[in-house]
């Protein structure tokens, strides 16, 4: 407290000695050659960024259902949580991109919109991953679009190409297959086992 009191006390006299202190400073005039993004590409960028934040927050809803002690699916739970987790991350990149290339210098109070859980409830698992999978083909496909976007005849954004096609697109793909496989799976062990089937394979998961 003592502490608090003497620095409360040094900075008043400083501020008396030197003016009053601004708490924020003028943007310096500076070349804008380097920001270079065209709208196209910013504007799809945005919708990406959206676009992921969705697909994270319909995870969460997967994951908060099979954690129910009514469903207690706890395999199925860790999936979609970790799901969600890498769902939010590449949009948290997306933005770091953007901020990188100049584009977050204004407009950030519209960068994303708290998205509404279409469906928060499902009869098993097997229709769970299909909804999974359905969502990352809906994901990849937005992905595609916007590389094509920035793929532009007047103007290529081959960076942003770049990292899009060898980071996300790579990504979504394998994550795809190991969903399409687990989903096979796991509806062989429902004609084969029944409820018994999906008890083991979320033991497994």
């Amino acid at each position: 407290m003592v502490k608090l009191i003497a620095t409360l006390f040094l900075l008043a006299v400083v501020a008396q000695a030197y003016g009053d202190f601004k708490c924020s400073l003028e943007v310096p005039e500076i070349t804008k050659d380097w920001v270079d993004m065209k709208d196209a590409c910013i504007k799809g960028m945005r919708h990406q960024i959206q676009e992921e934040i969705n697909a994270s927050y319909q995870y969460l809803a997967m994951g908060a259902y099979f954690s129910r002690d009514t469903v207690n699916r706890p395999g199925f739970a860790e999936h979609f949580f970790k799901a969600a987790k890498e769902e939010r991350e590449h949009g948290s990149k997306l933005v770091e991109y953007l901020s990188m290339r100049g584009q977050l210098t204004e407009g950030v109070s519209d960068l994303i919109t708290v998205p509404t859980v279409a469906k928060q409830e499902w009869t098993d698992g097997a229709s769970a991953l299909q909804d999974a999978l359905d969502l990352e083909i809906k994901v990849t496909r937005s992905i595609r679009k916007l590389i094509q976007t920035c793929e532009g005849k007047n103007y290529n954004h081959y960076h942003l190409v770049d990292y899009l096609t060898g980071v996300y697109l790579e990504e979504q793909l394998h994550g795809q297959r190991e969903l399409a496989g687990k989903l096979t799976t796991l509806k062989k062990m429902l004609t084969s086992h029944g409820e018994l089937g999906e008890f083991l394979f979320d033991k497994n998961m």
